[in-house]
């Protein structure tokens, strides 16, 4: 007989096959009580091989929409980073682009919800955005998690890799997002990631023949003095940190010195 499926739940993770006898002989199956987080970190290892990736698209499956709401899932950093990990993998598939931007996944506002604030756009602006991310609460929090930021942002920017993919990015508003993202991210690395991509969306088109991003073959010159460029950027970054760190905190009004 063939070994059943495994299944992912919408509000979280399950075992394959969801059923059968403990090791203690009760019925509920393995780890009935586990959260089962760390589920997340190894689909995102896993999604970083070709046939996972195939498996996670199958477009019968609908995987890819049942991990959608667990990028805002809120009692667990460690899953909500796997499956975020997981869909950026998925994104390298540029094939599969214009189903995960359409209306069967539509993906685009589950990776920039956790990316919006509270912000207060004009009416013209606020019609540019899906429906989902017009007239948040003032008390609406970014992604606390930077790493989680940039990985979301990485996704966006995968989904960008041709021009299709980057008109529907366009019209769908993530320039507004990401601007008031990029003023608030505290974190550098972080900001320079959204720069990229703010960079893609307002640039100008490539020319014809390098419409595909992931597609394009960079001559090696240019690949070195990109890399130097990332190097740069990365000892900026971590110059930085250590300055924050290094920088006595600011005495409270009145207070008096030590």
């Amino acid at each position: 007989s063939q070994s059943p499926r495994p299944r992912i739940g919408l509000h979280g993770f399950r075992v394959p096959g969801g059923r059968g006898r403990g090791p203690s002989g009760g019925a509920g199956g393995y780890n009935a009580r586990a959260p089962l987080h760390y589920l997340g970190p190894v689909l995102s290892n896993l999604s970083q091989r070709p046939a996972a990736r195939a498996f996670l698209l199958d477009r019968d499956r609908c995987v890819v929409q049942r991990l959608l709401p667990l990028t805002q899932y809120p009692d667990s950093t460690v899953r909500r980073g796997g499956v975020v990990g997981t869909l950026r993998n998925c994104c390298f598939e540029h094939r599969h682009h214009e189903w995960l931007l359409g209306p069967e996944v539509d993906i685009l506002p589950f990776l920039l919800l956790p990316l919006a604030g509270p912000e207060d756009f004009s009416e013209e602006e606020m019609e540019r955005l899906p429906v989902d991310l017009q007239y948040l609460p003032p008390d609406k929090q970014r992604e606390p998690d930077a790493d989680i930021r940039k990985m979301l942002i990485e996704a966006i920017m995968l989904l960008t890799a041709t021009a299709p993919g980057r008109q529907q990015v366009r019209d769908q508003g993530a320039y507004l997002i990401l601007r008031e993202l990029h003023n608030w991210e505290p974190e550098s690395d972080v900001r320079g990631t959204c720069e990229k991509l703010i960079q893609v969306l307002i640039g100008d088109e490539p020319e014809r023949g390098m419409e595909n991003l992931l597609e394009v073959q960079v001559p090696e010159d240019v690949e070195r003095q990109l890399q130097e460029l990332d190097r740069q950027e990365q000892e900026q970054c971590l110059r930085e940190q250590q300055e924050r760190e290094l920088s006595p905190e600011p005495q409270a009004e009145g207070a008096a010195p030590t």
